[in-house]
């Protein structure tokens, strides 16, 4: 009877003290085990009756009144135009460094880009679905398609390339292949441990016969210690998947590789690795001349486009 009468002491003594504690802190804040978070359980939404009512004099005390109120409605309605602009014109817009450049389709068109960006440019042209999750220096690949899908850019097949994030590099090749295998034409980029997580589905890919390119801008494995230097110890790890590889040394044949890669495979079924330098080649800057989608549209294999769509 004296240790359940203690332990009613302490209960009631922690209840008073989280009492304290709330009225202390102010309303929206959640208690959860004994402790306290202005975000709610888990970081969550707080409940209804403890949301607080964002007020003109609470943003005030936080430093965002009106001035930033303005600035920030300014960005949305430039944003907002930016996207119309973008969908209606059908153009890509590529961010180099700290400035916005847009790489119009139209035949002849010059264009200062790197070995990331000459790479993307193909595979959105000619991709219905691509899997990404980052990876230096592979990273910039799938963000810019991520961009151009946003932007509302059509590709060779009339649509928006359809872009996921997985929660890793093998859950990207695990949902490529499952993609693959419904249809669609997909595609992924990737570097250096990255690439091995995606080698048992490359098997498997391989093994089936699913046209599929993968993007590598090839990167240094980590042996003694994590290393981003360039080298090719990661795909040469894929030598013996089944996968064909094509290797490209200069952001030009970056470019035209790429075509070849996604052209080859769609037409003889058989899935292409093609990579180039990390870093050397998937950063530098070149100004090359831009292969326009009319011009991919009258090499692709519609017949064998068809046949893949039809799985």
């Amino acid at each position: 009877s004296s240790q359940v009468s203690s332990i009613k002491r302490v209960g009631v003594l922690l209840r008073s003290e989280r009492a304290a504690l709330r009225s202390s802190m102010g309303q929206g804040v959640t208690t959860l085990r004994g402790m306290t978070t202005p975000f709610g359980p888990y970081g969550g939404l707080l409940p209804e009756q403890e949301r607080v009512v964002e007020s003109s004099e609470r943003l005030a005390s936080l430093g965002a009144g009106a001035a930033a109120d303005i600035e920030y409605e300014q960005f949305l309605k430039a944003k907002a135009v930016q996207r119309a602009m973008f969908k209606a014109e059908n153009k890509t817009i590529v961010a180099q460094c700290h400035d916005t450049d847009i790489i119009t389709t139209g035949a002849g068109a010059d264009a200062c880009i790197d070995g990331n960006q000459a790479a993307a440019h193909v595979a959105y042209a000619l991709s219905d679905i691509a899997f990404i999750y980052p990876i230096t220096p592979s990273s910039p690949m799938g963000e810019m398609v991520d961009e151009w899908a946003a932007q509302g850019l059509l590709n060779c097949y009339g649509q928006r390339l359809s872009v996921t994030e997985m929660q890793s590099e093998g859950g990207a090749a695990g949902a490529l292949h499952g993609a693959l295998k419904a249809g669609a034409f997909g595609v992924t980029f990737t570097a250096s441990q990255g690439l091995l997580l995606m080698i048992p589905n490359m098997f498997k890919i391989a093994g089936e016969l699913l046209p599929c390119v993968m993007h590598v801008a090839a990167r240094a494995l980590a042996g003694q210690s994590l290393s981003i230097f360039g080298d090719h110890s990661d795909v040469m790890a894929c030598r013996s998947t089944g996968w064909a590889m094509l290797a490209s040394e200069s952001v030009e044949m970056v470019q035209y590789q790429a075509l070849i890669a996604h052209l080859v495979s769609m037409e003889c079924r058989v899935p292409v690795q093609h990579f180039f330098d990390g870093f050397r080649t998937s950063h530098e800057v070149n100004r090359v001349k831009l292969i326009d989608y009319e011009t991919m549209k009258s090499f692709i294999d519609w017949e064998a486009v068809k046949r893949h769509h039809d799985l």
